[in-house]
């Protein structure tokens, strides 16, 4: 059995129209729908740019 590892840009709707368990995507402002399974990722490789960008950021803060 795969464990479900969630997204850290995933964002459960406001509305209960999309269904149980699909929400937005905050990669690209939301326009994308999503699960929050980041082994279902539509745009792997931009989730991947998005969490280096951001480990790089966090790196830089604690070097200062």
């Amino acid at each position: 059995m795969v464990e479900e590892k969630l997204c850290p840009l995933f964002r459960k709707p406001e509305s209960l129209s999309m269904g149980i368990g699909i929400g937005y995507c905050d990669i690209d402002s939301g326009s994308t729908t999503c699960e929050g399974d980041v082994l279902f990722c539509e745009k792997p490789e931009a989730l991947k740019k998005y969490l280096r960008t951001k480990l790089e950021g966090i790196e830089k803060k604690e070097k200062k």
